[in-house]
């Protein structure tokens, strides 16, 4: 839900460095999913890193890959290995900590290593999915070799299913609350370092969507890939579909009108969703297909993403010519007024001219549609005719009115 390359991959250095990112981001017009072949690995919460360095997919799994509770003193997350994220081997070697944990989330550091998050089940009891979690973190080196590390980092989970990302500038954490006023869904908390965390009360899917992925692809625009939570989940079988919502920024979302991305075979469920940006841009997504934690099988698709048209640059904006200008001679000077066109681009502000003789000159730059002008200035003799106008301007670009005839008459 989270992986992210090694940063020398300029591919996706867009999702690394908030400086890269475009300063407006284009929300995709649309993203579709097509699904490939469904693996042997039974589990549930599946988790993809793609390691570049080696061009391997890793998958960590809850309740070690082989359905079920884990075997009691066994490690709780299995991990696996691919050369194409569809057929896996378990890790010789591998190891990862002992105990009541679940939904795995690795990501990777500034300085090269890794990070997993998972929840903690601190409490039991049935019918209680959203109590009694806690989020904790273990450490690794090469991926496949982890150690669990003391303290807990948010003692209220909620539902759990966390998902962390690292933005370049601060670590996110999307995961499932709900009960005690808050409504059942995805929510978000966040990190300057990703164990510190302030968890937000603001539901970021439309109710009952569970299950989170964030990812942000190359255009700079967020995609989250989350399930459904249908009523009377509590029965058995229950068949969740994957949803997917868009966003300019990661923290506000856009479901649109809520259609599945993908269902699963006839009575069969879709869930867990965790999706990756490859270098190149492709997105990949894996998810759990079954009717329950003890037989669903991990399966993979390729996302599509379709972006919004660009609209391009907006237009340079054009004045439009001011009114014919009235004049009103007086003792000291002259006072023009004009009018704009109402509804036309605002000018950057008007210029009066005067011609005494063959040429104009500019005697006056206001911002207003008037101006006082001193007969020093207008240089016309008393009984000598001169005319006026009015030369609006946004940058370069100038529009100038019809001229006014007048005569000093004092």
């Amino acid at each position: 839900m989270r992986r992210f390359p090694p940063f020398a991959a300029a591919a996706l250095a867009v999702m690394l460095t908030a400086a890269a990112v475009p300063a407006h981001a284009l929300v995709p017009a649309d993203v579709s999913m097509t699904a490939g072949p469904v693996s042997s690995v039974v589990s549930v919460s599946p988790d993809v890193y793609y390691d570049e360095a080696s061009s391997t997919y890793f998958l960590y799994t809850t309740g070690s890959g082989r359905g079920g509770p884990p075997a009691p003193g066994g490690p709780s997350v299995g991990v696996y290995s691919s050369a194409d994220g569809e057929s896996w081997v378990e890790v010789p070697g591998a190891s990862t900590p002992a105990g009541p944990y679940s939904d795995p989330s690795v990501a990777r550091l500034p300085d090269g290593t890794y990070r997993m998050y998972y929840a903690y089940r601190s409490g039991t009891g049935p019918g209680q999915p959203c109590s009694g979690k806690q989020l904790r973190y273990a450490t690794s080196t090469d991926l496949i070799r982890w150690t669990a590390q003391s303290g807990t980092l948010l003692d209220d989970l909620g539902c759990g299913v966390p998902n962390v990302v690292y933005t370049g500038s601060e670590y996110r954490l999307y995961y499932v609350r709900g009960g005690e006023g808050l409504a059942h869904g995805t929510y978000m908390a966040t990190s300057p370092d990703g164990l510190a965390w302030t968890p937000t009360n603001t539901l970021l899917t439309p109710t009952d969507m569970v299950d989170p992925s964030v990812v942000q692809i190359s255009d700079g625009s967020w995609l989250m890939f989350t399930a459904d939570f249908p009523a009377g989940k509590s029965s058995r079988p229950f068949f969740q579909k994957l949803y997917v919502g868009t966003s300019e920024d990661g923290i506000e979302w856009d479901f649109g009108a809520e259609k599945p991305l993908h269902a699963g075979p006839p009575n069969e469920g879709a869930f867990d969703p965790d999706a990756v940006v490859l270098p190149g841009g492709g997105v990949r997504i894996w998810w759990s297909q079954g009717t329950s934690a003890d037989t669903a099988n991990i399966a993979s698709g390729d996302v599509t993403v379709t972006p919004s048209p660009d609209p391009g640059p907006e237009p340079t904006p054009v004045p439009q010519k001011p009114a014919k200008p009235t004049v009103t001679v007086g003792k000291v000077g002259i006072k023009v007024s004009w009018s704009y066109p109402a509804g036309a681009p605002a000018p950057d502000g008007y210029v009066v001219q005067v011609k005494t003789t063959k040429a104009w000159k500019a005697v006056a730059e206001v911002a207003a549609t008037s101006a006082s002008i001193a007969w020093v200035k207008v240089g016309a003799r008393k009984g000598k005719a001169f005319s006026v106008r009015v030369v609006a301007f946004i940058d370069e670009s100038t529009a100038t009115s019809p001229a006014t005839r007048a005569k000093r008459t004092r």
